[in-house]
């Protein structure tokens, strides 16, 4: 036997401990902010006491975390279920105020608000005034650490082109994935090890400035420029697709060049409002940004482990404890034979004991192979419709059961890209509670009220497709803007003579779901958050130099004045290169977009640094374009990069501000790399893009399937929609879809009871987890999103986040969202290869376990011909 060193067994223990400790204790924080009400103390019958210890009891795991957080540092309560379950951007609604009631109870003992008490700050380091925080970023800075190095260079480079590359590919297919932030934390730090393994160290002298390509260990600031490197890519996909729209419908010869300026423009605009309103919404220690809480803590879990650490090269003197492997006596004196139990037990200590990496390369070969099976060899795996298969020529049964164009009942997929898409995300890094009202939503919408408004012909629905992202004519025939156009622009007299737009009942009902959505978002945050909005807008400047605001002076700033030219500049060339380019909207139609971006930015960011919560202003941007701009369907492109697009842009970008200010990112650095991350990323996504129009027959339309291009196609209709026709037209008085604007007003009015009910039966718990906004944001996704993503996605959510959550908690700690990144990583890489290697080379299957279209022929055909 060889002699342990550093991986023994009882460190192993100690780990595992220290793992499940982070778990719990970000769990309860993750349910206290779910909570809107005051979760009663110990004395009130439920949850505990912030100064004393609770006993311990099965039924509340409030205190049993709270036991054990009390007698454990700080830092080591850091990752797993708030860590990751709380990142997907529509369950976000989970990481609300911590501190809503003087009764919650506190993870750590502080109680009674979010300031501890001025004598408890004095006798111990200094520290963020805000507990969340303080549990997931460290009070300390060393500024001798390598951060900018020729590791970062090559590995941010690496990962900025390999999301880019990834998301623009496969967000034109049926069933779009989308690799993020998380993706790159998991890949790049075994990465940066490695290079730290095997890069030389020697010290170079170019013209007297020295450097190396391995200053040594790879360090957490190297991981965090990666990442937010590569992040400043992972949602440009969907402003690609204004370009798409025009490229496609509007003027097939638009040049490539003319959108790389203008997407360009867009994120540099973007970006430079971030960089403009950092005072107000990077720096302010109460500006909190909540999800970037989340990234801190994987970062520190990955660095600040001792098994992680392990791995760096200076440890290089590691053996592996073999004293630990035990063979019984009992299986000696049998001959090595050993009963079923036994192999049981073995194989089941094999899955639960081997390393994370292990486990990731495990799923990312399974999840390779196993695609070349629904993606290429069996492609009607993807959607299996067992009422289309029972009953063929059956048109009610087609309808219901098509998983694409249907309603998906009884249908199944064995494609982990239905499981994990774009529009839901991985349904393991959503918290179940979450998961359950989406699916509520989807329910009682889609499975309830579209079924009986559709079969009894509400709006005329019924002699329309029953799920359809197009636009149509009275008699059911594709709408031909070229008849209501003179000029490019609409045509009041060639409209009348036409026909009115139409729309499918789901689609439209889209849009009355999403003001309702909208108002019930801004409601929620003033009546759930507005206290402590208010209150931490006005602690801004007294809260502006925290201990981690003191560590960044120290660095070199930005300076404002760069942040302004780049402003004006990108302003200038956007306005230039779209009038140059004769897209057809005047200049005031650009200022006007650039405006609504400038004026919301602020507010916006605010709500949601504090709140973690956007409210959803695409529809302000198409109401805004539509009034304004009626009549010039380009405009909506427009209006959507500048004014909805780069709002959200500006947002993404300044909570990745925010997190390089938590890990003590050189600011300069950080400007650096996010700029080449985007100018990168506007590259690759838009140049592979017009190259998949110019190569892939019948591109975004039916018959080039995977390229149904639903995102686009989707946009294309709302510029239809909103800009050529014009909202006055499509929701005015005497259209059969005016009623919608009832939905204002019903998303008004919905939180009001909600609230009233959890403050009025706090104990009751799974109404303190009803969510409005949650709810209807879910059915805003309908179209484009294939009606089976849905119950698939809900799914697997239940095995893993409820099921395995529950009973097998050390396995889903360990490994649950290594599972969501080795699945992800190796969908992404299998349909890369096919499509590169197999359909590009013309080797293609064409038999009936592809010809996905034949299980269900009627169910595109309207109910009443």
């Amino acid at each position: 036997m060889s002699k342990a060193v550093k991986f023994s067994k009882n460190d192993n223990e100690a780990s595992s401990s220290v793992v499940s400790l982070e778990v719990s204790a970000l769990e309860v924080a993750c349910r206290e902010i779910d909570d809107p009400n005051a979760r009663p103390n110990a004395a009130g019958g439920g949850g505990c006491d912030s100064q004393e210890l609770c006993e311990p009891t099965e039924g509340d795991p409030l205190c049993n975390a709270h036991n054990a957080i009390d007698k454990t540092p700080e830092k080591e309560v850091s990752e797993s279920y708030l860590g990751s379950t709380c990142t997907d951007s529509i369950a976000s609604e989970n990481i609300q105020n911590k501190y809503e009631s003087e009764e919650n109870c506190s993870i750590a003992g502080e109680h009674n608000g979010i300031l501890e008490d001025n004598s408890k700050v004095k006798s111990e380091p200094e520290n963020s005034p805000f507990e969340v925080v303080r549990t997931a970023v460290s009070n300390t800075d060393d500024s001798s650490m390598p951060s900018m190095s020729f590791r970062t260079h090559v590995l941010g480079i690496f990962f900025v082109c390999l999301i880019s590359f990834v998301n623009q590919f496969y967000w034109e297919r049926d069933n779009p994935i989308a690799l993020n932030l998380l993706i790159v934390q998991l890949l790049c730090y075994p990465m940066g090890v490695g290079l730290a393994w095997i890069l030389p160290k020697r010290t170079w002298n170019l013209f007297g400035y020295k450097w190396t390509m391995n200053p040594g260990p790879f360090t957490i600031k190297e991981h965090v420029l990666v990442s937010l490197m590569s992040n400043a890519s992972a949602f440009m996909a969907l402003t690609v697709d204004v370009f798409a729209v025009l490229r496609l419908y509007y003027n097939p010869s638009f040049p490539l060049w003319t959108a790389l300026l203008l997407l360009l423009s867009g994120q540099l605009f973007a970006y430079s409002l971030a960089g403009l309103s950092r005072t107000l919404l990077v720096t302010p220690a109460p500006m909190i940004w909540p999800s970037s809480l989340i990234n801190a803590s994987l970062f520190r879990t990955f660095h600040e482990n001792p098994i992680f650490s392990n791995l760096q090269p200076e440890n290089k003197e590691a053996e592996l404890d073999v004293s630990s492997v035990h063979v019984d006596d009992s299986e000696r004196q049998a001959g090595g034979k050993q009963p079923v139990k036994k192999k049981l037990q073995r194989v089941r200590s094999y899955f639960t004991n081997m390393s994370r990496t292990r486990f990731f390369w495990i799923c990312f070969m399974c999840s390779f192979v196993w695609y070349f099976v629904p993606g290429y060899l069996l492609q009607v795996l993807s959607t299996v419709s067992i009422l289309c298969l029972v009953a063929p020529n059956n048109h009610l049964a087609n309808m219901l059961g098509d998983g694409k164009q249907g309603l998906g009942l009884l249908a199944f997929s064995l494609d982990w890209s239905v499981f994990s898409n774009a529009f839901l995300n991985s349904p393991i890094a959503t918290p179940f509670w979450a998961a359950c009202n989406l699916f509520v939503g989807f329910v009682l919408v889609f499975w309830v009220a579209l079924p009986i408004a559709y079969f009894n012909n509400l709006w005329g629905s019924a002699s329309l497709p029953l799920y359809s992202a197009n636009v149509y004519t009275l008699n059911n025939t594709a709408y031909n803007i070229t008849r209501v156009m003179r000029d490019g622009v609409f045509n009041e007299k060639a409209y009348n003579e036409y026909s009115p737009l139409r729309m499918a009942l789901e689609f439209s009902w889209v849009y009355g779901i999403g003001f309702a959505a909208l108002m019930s978002i801004l409601v929620h945050i003033i009546i759930y958050n507005g206290k402590e909005i208010i209150s931490r807008v006005r602690e801004t400047k007294a809260k502006h130099d925290d201990i981690h605001g003191k560590l960044m002076m120290q660095y070199p700033p930005v300076r404002t004045w760069w942040y302004l030219v780049m402003l004006v500049a990108s302003c200038a060339v956007g306005i230039g290169v779209g009038i140059g380019a004769q897209i057809g909207v005047p200049w005031w139609g650009y200022m006007l977009s650039f405006a609504i971006a400038i004026v919301l930015v602020v507010p916006v960011g605010i709500i949601q640094a504090i709140s973690n919560r956007q409210p959803a202003l695409s529809i302000v941007a198409e109401l805004l374009s539509g009034i304004v701009l009626q009549g010039i369907p380009t405009g909506y492109s427009i209006l959507k990069l500048y004014g909805h697009g780069s709002l959200a842009q500006a947002l993404s970008y300044a909570q990745d501000m925010k997190l390089a200010h938590y890990m003590k990112i050189p600011p300069r650095q950080v400007l650096i790399y996010q700029i080449i991350g985007i100018v990168i990323s506007v590259v690759v996504q838009t140049c592979l893009f017009f190259w998949l129009i110019d190569n892939i027959p019948d591109m975004c339309q039916p018959n080039g399937y995977p390229w149904v291009c639903r995102s686009t196609n989707l946009v294309y209709s709302a510029s239809v929609i909103w800009n050529l026709i014009g909202p006055l037209k499509v929701f005015g008085e005497g259209s059969p879809y005016s009623p919608l604007l009832w939905g204002f007003l019903f998303g008004l009015v919905l939180p009001i009871p909600v609230y009233l009910l959890q403050r009025r039966f706090p104990k009751v718990t799974w109404l303190k987890h009803v969510y409005i906004p949650v709810i209807l944001s879910g059915i805003v996704g309908l179209p484009p999103m294939p009606p089976i993503d849905f119950p698939m996605w809900f799914l697997f959510g239940f095995v893993f986040n409820f099921i395995i959550h529950r009973y097998w908690n050390p396995w889903w700690q360990k490994y649950n969202f290594t599972l969501s990144a080795g699945l992800d990583s190796g969908l992404a890489l299998s349909g890369i290869f096919q499509f590169m290697v197999l359909a590009q080379n013309g080797i293609k299957l064409n038999w009936w376990g592809n010809q996905i279209d034949r299980q269900c022929p009627l169910s595109s055909k309207p109910w009443i011909s």
